[in-house]
């Protein structure tokens, strides 16, 4: 009888393990990269609102760290990582499908300039894209903003290695870094934001909503993150979380400064996904 508990108990633990979901997501980029950290809880909340649903999951972060266009890749076939978030493109919603929930509500569209103190100045000058044309923006390679960015006549310096961008600017290699306006203040906090400022009196905005992706194949999966994400959307959980950050509050803060000038740039796409997203998903002021 000790043998058959013993085995029961072994059996049930081994179906327990094989009836969860893996559900494998990408890794920050940086050990210094805290935005992580938000999208994650954002994840498991939706995977939760779900369990009843669609059964148990296990999150667990691939075992590789490549770059983003890599990591779209990867997604599209489901192999490697089955899940990414990042800003949305027309190539990255013809190569993996996009669930169209914007997960900081449009706002990582805003983006504000990351700069060496010592040279506010110059920017001082900069009153329309012409003006801000002269100086070069650093962001990184097959980013969406980079295309966006060149597709209005900025120049740009990029790379594909999160830390190297810090260390462009520090050398003095481009002479702006476009942040999100609701992710810089981490950044500033961390040890790469060190000895940096954001600019106080600009914002660049345009179209960059952030999304979960998943695998063209993988319906399910999209179809459980949409269903989890509206259910804490209703329930009011994803909108605790979201002005629960102190992030946010810096941002709402610069926003109203009267000072702000805010240039908007055209975008080179038109994203299929927009037409799916309820209008209330987008914060007022965030630009769409």
């Amino acid at each position: 009888m000790k043998v058959l508990i013993r085995f029961l108990v072994l059996y049930m633990v081994c179906f327990s393990a094989a009836a969860s979901t893996i559900i494998r997501y990408q890794p920050a980029y940086s050990e210094n990269d805290r935005r992580h950290d938000y999208f994650l809880t954002i994840l498991n909340m939706a995977l939760e609102e779900t369990r009843s649903d669609y059964g148990d999951y296990q999150l667990v972060a691939a075992p590789l760290q490549v770059t983003q266009e890599r990591a779209f890749e990867l997604v599209s076939t489901g192999a490697d990582i089955n899940i990414f978030w990042g800003m949305s493109s027309l190539r990255r919603e013809t190569l993996a499908r996009a669930v169209p929930f914007p997960l900081l509500r449009g706002l990582l569209g805003n983006r504000v300039l990351l700069i060496n103190p010592e040279q506010e100045e110059s920017f001082n000058r900069v009153h329309d894209i012409v003006a801000l044309s002269r100086l070069v923006a650093i962001q990184g390679d097959n980013w969406p903003d980079t295309a966006i960015l060149r597709h209005n006549g900025l120049q740009v310096l990029s790379s594909s290695d999160y830390d190297s961008l810090f260390a462009m600017l520090e050398y003095k290699r481009g002479d702006y870094f476009p942040r999100s306006i609701a992710e810089v203040w981490d950044e500033l906090d961390s040890p790469l934001g060190e000895g940096f400022s954001v600019y106080p009196k600009l914002i660049l905005q345009y179209s960059g909503p952030i999304y979960f992706f998943v695998s063209p194949r993988n319906k399910q999966l999209a179809e459980r993150l949409q269903t989890g994400l509206e259910r804490a959307w209703r329930s009011g959980r994803f909108n605790n979380l979201f002005y629960s950050r102190s992030e946010l509050q810096k941002a709402f803060k610069f926003m109203k400064e009267p000072e702000v000038r805010v240039l908007r740039l055209s975008s080179p796409w038109k994203l299929p996904s927009l037409e799916q997203v309820r209008p209330e998903y987008w914060l007022p002021g965030s630009g769409f």
